[in-house]
Protein backbone atom coordinates (compact mmCIF):
# COMPACT_ATOMS: atom_id res chain seq x y z
CA UNK A 1 0.00 0.00 0.00
CA UNK A 2 1.20 4.17 -0.99
CA UNK A 3 2.22 5.43 1.42
CA UNK A 4 -0.42 9.00 1.39
CA UNK A 5 2.17 11.58 0.01
CA UNK A 6 3.67 9.01 -2.18
CA UNK A 7 0.13 8.47 -3.42
CA UNK A 8 -0.45 12.16 -3.88
CA UNK A 9 2.43 12.28 -6.43
CA UNK A 10 1.01 9.51 -8.45
CA UNK A 11 -2.18 11.21 -9.19
CA UNK A 12 -0.55 14.55 -9.12
CA UNK A 13 -2.65 15.45 -12.36
CA UNK A 14 -5.91 15.42 -11.04
CA UNK A 15 -6.67 18.99 -10.93
CA UNK A 16 -3.02 20.86 -10.62
CA UNK A 17 -1.21 18.95 -14.20
CA UNK A 18 -3.12 19.59 -17.76
CA UNK A 19 -3.66 16.39 -19.99
CA UNK A 20 -0.05 17.37 -21.35
CA UNK A 21 1.37 16.56 -18.07
CA UNK A 22 2.20 20.09 -17.60
CA UNK A 23 1.55 21.93 -14.48
CA UNK A 24 1.40 25.56 -13.87
CA UNK A 25 3.65 27.54 -11.70
CA UNK A 26 1.13 27.96 -9.06
CA UNK A 27 -0.20 24.43 -8.81
CA UNK A 28 3.40 23.60 -8.16
CA UNK A 29 3.61 25.79 -5.37
CA UNK A 30 0.11 24.99 -4.40
CA UNK A 31 1.42 21.00 -4.08
CA UNK A 32 4.70 21.73 -2.56
CA UNK A 33 2.98 24.18 0.08
CA UNK A 34 -0.02 21.46 0.65
CA UNK A 35 2.31 18.36 1.32
CA UNK A 36 4.68 20.93 3.68
CA UNK A 37 3.90 18.81 6.86
CA UNK A 38 5.03 15.96 9.06
CA UNK A 39 5.32 12.19 6.93
CA UNK A 40 5.92 8.92 7.92
CA UNK A 41 4.12 6.83 10.17
CA UNK A 42 6.03 6.65 13.86
CA UNK A 43 5.35 2.62 14.20
CA UNK A 44 6.01 1.55 11.36
CA UNK A 45 9.39 3.88 10.77
CA UNK A 46 10.32 2.25 14.22
CA UNK A 47 9.60 -1.40 12.67
CA UNK A 48 11.61 -1.07 9.79
CA UNK A 49 14.51 0.96 11.71
CA UNK A 50 14.94 -2.13 14.53
CA UNK A 51 14.52 -4.54 11.81
CA UNK A 52 17.37 -3.22 9.87
CA UNK A 53 19.38 -2.58 13.23
CA UNK A 54 18.55 -5.86 13.83
CA UNK A 55 20.07 -7.31 10.57
CA UNK A 56 23.43 -5.06 10.41
CA UNK A 57 24.10 -6.81 14.11
CA UNK A 58 23.50 -9.82 13.03
CA UNK A 59 26.45 -9.17 10.08
CA UNK A 60 28.55 -7.64 12.65
CA UNK A 61 28.10 -4.23 11.76
CA UNK A 62 27.11 -1.29 13.12
CA UNK A 63 25.02 1.65 13.30
CA UNK A 64 24.28 4.99 14.01
CA UNK A 65 21.97 7.86 14.77
CA UNK A 66 22.60 10.89 13.01
CA UNK A 67 20.93 14.08 13.08
CA UNK A 68 20.56 17.11 10.24
CA UNK A 69 21.88 20.65 10.91
CA UNK A 70 19.60 21.71 8.79
CA UNK A 71 17.39 20.90 5.63
CA UNK A 72 18.13 17.42 4.03
CA UNK A 73 16.91 16.79 0.49
CA UNK A 74 17.56 13.62 -1.44
CA UNK A 75 16.13 12.76 -5.13
CA UNK A 76 15.48 16.49 -6.37
CA UNK A 77 16.36 15.42 -10.22
CA UNK A 78 14.22 12.85 -10.24
CA UNK A 79 11.23 13.33 -12.43
CA UNK A 80 8.76 15.35 -11.19
CA UNK A 81 5.78 17.39 -12.05
CA UNK A 82 6.83 19.94 -10.08
CA UNK A 83 10.44 19.66 -11.59
CA UNK A 84 12.21 18.93 -8.24
CA UNK A 85 10.88 15.69 -7.29
CA UNK A 86 12.53 13.59 -3.96
CA UNK A 87 13.50 10.18 -3.04
CA UNK A 88 11.27 8.72 -0.99
CA UNK A 89 10.66 5.00 0.27
CA UNK A 90 8.08 2.91 -1.48
CA UNK A 91 7.45 1.51 1.80
CA UNK A 92 7.72 4.20 4.37
CA UNK A 93 6.59 7.47 2.29
CA UNK A 94 9.26 9.05 3.62
CA UNK A 95 12.34 10.52 2.40
CA UNK A 96 15.40 8.26 3.14
CA UNK A 97 19.07 7.83 1.41
CA UNK A 98 19.52 4.80 -0.59
CA UNK A 99 22.51 2.67 -0.03
CA UNK A 100 24.63 3.11 -3.38
CA UNK A 101 24.51 6.88 -1.86
CA UNK A 102 25.75 6.17 1.31
CA UNK A 103 28.20 4.07 -0.39
CA UNK A 104 28.91 6.86 -2.87
CA UNK A 105 29.34 9.01 -0.36
CA UNK A 106 31.92 7.37 1.59
CA UNK A 107 34.20 6.32 -1.36
CA UNK A 108 33.69 10.51 -2.66
CA UNK A 109 35.17 11.19 0.97
CA UNK A 110 38.14 8.48 0.15
CA UNK A 111 39.05 9.80 -2.98
CA UNK A 112 39.06 13.11 -2.73
CA UNK A 113 39.20 14.32 0.71
CA UNK A 114 40.79 11.94 2.86
CA UNK A 115 44.09 13.69 3.24
CA UNK A 116 45.32 10.95 5.80
CA UNK A 117 46.14 8.95 2.98
CA UNK A 118 48.84 8.91 0.87
CA UNK A 119 48.12 7.69 -3.02
CA UNK A 120 49.44 3.99 -2.49
CA UNK A 121 46.91 3.46 0.85
CA UNK A 122 44.19 5.59 -0.63
CA UNK A 123 44.07 3.12 -4.05
CA UNK A 124 44.49 0.36 -1.66
CA UNK A 125 41.59 1.63 0.46
CA UNK A 126 39.12 2.34 -2.64
CA UNK A 127 39.49 -1.02 -3.77
CA UNK A 128 39.07 -2.76 -0.33
CA UNK A 129 36.21 -1.24 0.82
CA UNK A 130 34.26 -0.60 -1.80
CA UNK A 131 35.26 -3.50 -4.54
CA UNK A 132 36.52 -3.48 -8.66
CA UNK A 133 35.53 -5.10 -11.22
CA UNK A 134 37.02 -7.86 -10.63
CA UNK A 135 35.90 -8.54 -6.79
CA UNK A 136 33.04 -7.48 -4.25
CA UNK A 137 33.91 -4.52 -1.94
CA UNK A 138 34.10 -5.88 1.79
CA UNK A 139 31.65 -4.00 3.09
CA UNK A 140 27.33 -3.42 2.74
CA UNK A 141 26.24 -0.10 2.77
CA UNK A 142 22.49 0.22 3.84
CA UNK A 143 19.84 2.15 3.10
CA UNK A 144 19.72 5.21 6.09
CA UNK A 145 16.32 5.27 7.17
CA UNK A 146 14.97 7.99 9.46
CA UNK A 147 14.01 6.84 12.72
CA UNK A 148 10.64 9.08 13.10
CA UNK A 149 7.87 10.76 11.28
CA UNK A 150 9.77 13.58 9.12
CA UNK A 151 8.79 17.45 9.07
CA UNK A 152 8.87 18.77 5.45
CA UNK A 153 9.09 21.71 4.45
CA UNK A 154 8.59 24.29 1.45
CA UNK A 155 11.49 25.65 0.04
CA UNK A 156 12.91 27.48 -3.04
CA UNK A 157 15.64 28.45 -5.36
CA UNK A 158 15.46 30.81 -7.30
CA UNK A 159 17.95 30.18 -10.89
CA UNK A 160 18.91 33.54 -13.27
CA UNK A 161 20.33 31.36 -16.34
CA UNK A 162 17.62 28.63 -16.86
CA UNK A 163 17.95 29.21 -20.71
CA UNK A 164 22.24 29.36 -20.23
CA UNK A 165 21.87 25.93 -18.76
CA UNK A 166 19.16 24.53 -20.87
CA UNK A 167 20.77 25.77 -24.74
CA UNK A 168 24.08 27.49 -23.74
CA UNK A 169 25.66 25.05 -26.22
CA UNK A 170 23.07 25.86 -29.01
CA UNK A 171 23.90 29.69 -29.26
CA UNK A 172 24.74 31.05 -32.67
CA UNK A 173 24.58 34.84 -32.60
CA UNK A 174 24.38 35.84 -28.57
CA UNK A 175 23.27 39.80 -29.86
CA UNK A 176 19.90 38.01 -30.79
CA UNK A 177 19.65 35.51 -28.21
CA UNK A 178 19.99 37.47 -25.39
CA UNK A 179 17.96 35.11 -22.94
CA UNK A 180 20.23 32.80 -23.10
CA UNK A 181 23.24 35.14 -22.35
CA UNK A 182 24.53 33.92 -18.65
CA UNK A 183 23.77 37.81 -17.48
CA UNK A 184 22.89 39.62 -14.26
CA UNK A 185 19.67 40.96 -15.80
CA UNK A 186 17.55 37.85 -16.01
CA UNK A 187 15.30 37.82 -13.61
CA UNK A 188 15.52 35.14 -10.89
CA UNK A 189 12.47 32.41 -11.69
CA UNK A 190 11.72 30.81 -8.44
CA UNK A 191 11.01 27.35 -8.35
CA UNK A 192 9.59 25.67 -5.36
CA UNK A 193 10.61 22.23 -3.83
CA UNK A 194 9.97 20.32 -0.41
CA UNK A 195 12.70 19.05 2.31
CA UNK A 196 13.35 17.70 5.66
CA UNK A 197 13.55 19.92 8.16
CA UNK A 198 16.74 18.96 10.94
CA UNK A 199 15.87 14.59 10.23
CA UNK A 200 17.50 11.97 12.46
CA UNK A 201 18.33 8.55 10.07
CA UNK A 202 20.16 5.97 10.94
CA UNK A 203 23.18 4.60 8.63
CA UNK A 204 24.44 0.99 9.15
CA UNK A 205 27.49 -0.15 7.41
CA UNK A 206 28.48 -3.90 7.86
CA UNK A 207 31.28 -6.74 6.70
CA UNK A 208 30.59 -8.88 3.83
CA UNK A 209 32.40 -11.46 5.61
CA UNK A 210 32.86 -11.97 9.50
CA UNK A 211 36.48 -12.03 9.58
CA UNK A 212 36.94 -8.41 8.64
CA UNK A 213 38.93 -7.01 11.79
CA UNK A 214 37.42 -4.75 13.93
CA UNK A 215 39.75 -1.76 13.20
CA UNK A 216 38.41 -1.96 9.13
CA UNK A 217 35.03 -1.79 10.62
CA UNK A 218 35.71 1.14 12.80
CA UNK A 219 37.76 3.33 10.21
CA UNK A 220 34.83 2.64 7.65
CA UNK A 221 32.42 4.26 9.75
CA UNK A 222 34.82 6.80 11.08
CA UNK A 223 34.88 7.79 7.07
CA UNK A 224 31.50 7.78 7.20
CA UNK A 225 31.40 10.39 9.92
CA UNK A 226 33.66 12.58 8.29
CA UNK A 227 31.85 12.49 4.95
CA UNK A 228 28.67 13.13 6.65
CA UNK A 229 30.40 16.35 8.79
CA UNK A 230 32.28 17.81 6.29
CA UNK A 231 30.43 16.83 2.57
CA UNK A 232 27.11 16.08 3.57
CA UNK A 233 24.24 14.05 2.22
CA UNK A 234 21.73 14.68 -0.65
CA UNK A 235 21.33 17.24 -2.65
CA UNK A 236 22.36 20.98 -2.38
CA UNK A 237 25.50 20.04 -0.24
CA UNK A 238 27.06 23.29 -1.26
CA UNK A 239 25.05 25.31 0.68
CA UNK A 240 25.02 23.56 3.96
CA UNK A 241 22.10 20.77 2.73
CA UNK A 242 22.47 17.01 4.18
CA UNK A 243 25.34 17.62 6.45
CA UNK A 244 25.12 16.00 9.83
CA UNK A 245 26.54 15.16 13.34
CA UNK A 246 26.27 11.46 14.79
CA UNK A 247 23.65 11.73 17.51
CA UNK A 248 25.27 9.29 19.82
CA UNK A 249 22.57 9.54 22.69
CA UNK A 250 20.15 8.60 19.91
CA UNK A 251 22.49 6.10 19.29
CA UNK A 252 22.57 4.54 22.62
CA UNK A 253 18.74 4.57 22.77
CA UNK A 254 18.43 2.68 19.26
CA UNK A 255 20.42 0.06 21.04
CA UNK A 256 18.75 0.21 24.19
CA UNK A 257 15.33 -0.72 22.44
CA UNK A 258 16.63 -3.35 20.37
CA UNK A 259 17.88 -5.10 23.17
CA UNK A 260 14.91 -5.21 25.18
CA UNK A 261 13.06 -5.98 21.25
CA UNK A 262 15.28 -8.67 21.42
CA UNK A 263 14.26 -9.74 25.48
CA UNK A 264 10.51 -9.62 24.76
CA UNK A 265 11.36 -11.84 21.51
CA UNK A 266 13.32 -14.39 23.90
CA UNK A 267 10.20 -14.42 26.05
CA UNK A 268 7.46 -14.78 23.64
CA UNK A 269 9.54 -17.57 21.92
CA UNK A 270 9.88 -19.26 25.54
CA UNK A 271 6.00 -18.76 26.16
CA UNK A 272 5.30 -20.28 22.70
CA UNK A 273 7.64 -23.32 23.85
CA UNK A 274 6.22 -24.21 26.90
CA UNK A 275 2.49 -23.52 25.68
CA UNK A 276 3.74 -26.40 23.11
CA UNK A 277 5.11 -28.50 25.83
CA UNK A 278 1.70 -28.12 27.95
CA UNK A 279 -0.23 -29.09 24.56
CA UNK A 280 2.00 -31.87 23.70
CA UNK A 281 1.94 -33.64 27.30
CA UNK A 282 -1.93 -32.73 27.42
CA UNK A 283 -2.57 -35.04 24.11
CA UNK A 284 -1.17 -38.16 26.13
CA UNK A 285 -3.34 -38.12 28.90
CA UNK A 286 -6.62 -39.89 28.81
CA UNK A 287 -9.82 -38.54 27.49
CA UNK A 288 -11.52 -37.77 30.72
CA UNK A 289 -8.55 -35.51 32.59
CA UNK A 290 -7.94 -33.88 29.49
CA UNK A 291 -11.32 -32.92 29.43
CA UNK A 292 -10.15 -31.61 33.37
CA UNK A 293 -8.04 -29.59 32.06
CA UNK A 294 -10.26 -27.69 29.67
CA UNK A 295 -12.61 -27.21 31.69
CA UNK A 296 -10.18 -25.36 34.55
CA UNK A 297 -8.94 -23.16 31.29
CA UNK A 298 -12.20 -22.19 31.06
CA UNK A 299 -13.27 -21.34 34.54
CA UNK A 300 -14.26 -17.48 34.83
CA UNK A 301 -11.68 -16.13 37.18
CA UNK A 302 -8.24 -16.95 35.87
CA UNK A 303 -6.87 -15.70 39.45
CA UNK A 304 -8.73 -18.66 41.11
CA UNK A 305 -6.86 -21.70 42.29
CA UNK A 306 -7.72 -25.25 40.18
CA UNK A 307 -7.81 -26.83 43.30
CA UNK A 308 -10.23 -24.43 44.60
CA UNK A 309 -12.57 -24.26 41.22
CA UNK A 310 -12.90 -27.60 40.79
CA UNK A 311 -14.11 -28.71 44.48
CA UNK A 312 -16.41 -26.05 43.86
CA UNK A 313 -17.40 -28.08 40.62
CA UNK A 314 -18.07 -31.28 42.28
CA UNK A 315 -19.85 -29.59 45.31
CA UNK A 316 -22.13 -28.43 42.84
CA UNK A 317 -22.59 -32.00 42.00
CA UNK A 318 -20.73 -31.79 38.13
CA UNK A 319 -19.80 -35.49 38.41
CA UNK A 320 -21.40 -38.32 40.12
CA UNK A 321 -20.14 -41.95 40.80
CA UNK A 322 -16.67 -43.10 39.44
CA UNK A 323 -16.07 -39.64 37.68
CA UNK A 324 -16.59 -38.03 40.62
CA UNK A 325 -13.77 -40.28 42.10
CA UNK A 326 -11.84 -39.69 39.07
CA UNK A 327 -11.89 -35.89 39.49
CA UNK A 328 -11.07 -36.42 43.76
CA UNK A 329 -8.00 -38.66 42.48
CA UNK A 330 -7.00 -35.59 40.39
CA UNK A 331 -7.69 -33.13 43.57
CA UNK A 332 -5.73 -35.60 45.65
CA UNK A 333 -2.74 -36.17 43.22
CA UNK A 334 -2.37 -32.23 42.74
CA UNK A 335 -2.41 -30.95 46.09
CA UNK A 336 -0.15 -33.74 46.93
CA UNK A 337 2.19 -31.70 45.06
CA UNK A 338 1.22 -28.36 46.07
CA UNK A 339 3.11 -27.31 49.28
CA UNK A 340 0.41 -27.09 52.54
CA UNK A 341 -2.47 -28.08 50.29
CA UNK A 342 -3.07 -32.12 51.31
CA UNK A 343 -3.42 -31.74 55.35
CA UNK A 344 -5.32 -34.85 56.65
CA UNK A 345 -4.64 -33.39 60.42
CA UNK A 346 -4.94 -30.19 61.42
CA UNK A 347 -2.66 -28.20 63.98
CA UNK A 348 -5.25 -25.48 64.17
CA UNK A 349 -7.26 -24.17 67.43
CA UNK A 350 -10.38 -24.31 65.06
CA UNK A 351 -10.20 -26.96 62.19
CA UNK A 352 -13.35 -26.02 61.22
CA UNK A 353 -11.78 -22.94 59.36
CA UNK A 354 -8.26 -24.51 58.25
CA UNK A 355 -9.53 -24.85 54.56
CA UNK A 356 -6.55 -26.83 53.25
CA UNK A 357 -7.63 -29.32 55.93
CA UNK A 358 -11.16 -28.94 55.31
CA UNK A 359 -10.32 -29.35 51.36
CA UNK A 360 -8.34 -32.62 52.22
CA UNK A 361 -11.33 -34.55 54.21
CA UNK A 362 -13.62 -33.46 51.22
CA UNK A 363 -11.46 -34.97 48.66
CA UNK A 364 -10.86 -38.37 51.21
CA UNK A 365 -14.72 -38.51 50.98
CA UNK A 366 -15.09 -38.35 47.55
CA UNK A 367 -12.41 -41.26 47.43
CA UNK A 368 -14.53 -43.74 49.52
CA UNK A 369 -17.52 -42.89 47.02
Amino acid sequence: MLQPIVAQEKKFSAGIADDQWQVPAEGKAQWVKSNAKRAGDGPSLEEAVQRQLALVTALSGRGGVFRADWHFATGLGLPHPVENGLAWHHTLGVPYLAGSAVKGLVRAWVEVWDDSLDDEQRQQRLVTWFGSLDQAGAFLFFDALPIAPVNLRADVMTPHMGKWYEQGGEIQDWRHEPDKVPADWHAPVPVPFLVASKPQLLFGIAPRHRDCPKEELDAVFKALKQALDWLGAGSKTAVGYGQMQEDESGTRQLYKDQKQREQKQREAGETRRREAERLAERERLDPFERSLLDLIDARPDKNQSEIVYLIGQVKSGRWQGVEKQQVARWLENRMKGTKGQWKPQSQAKKPEKDRDYQNTLLVLQWLKG
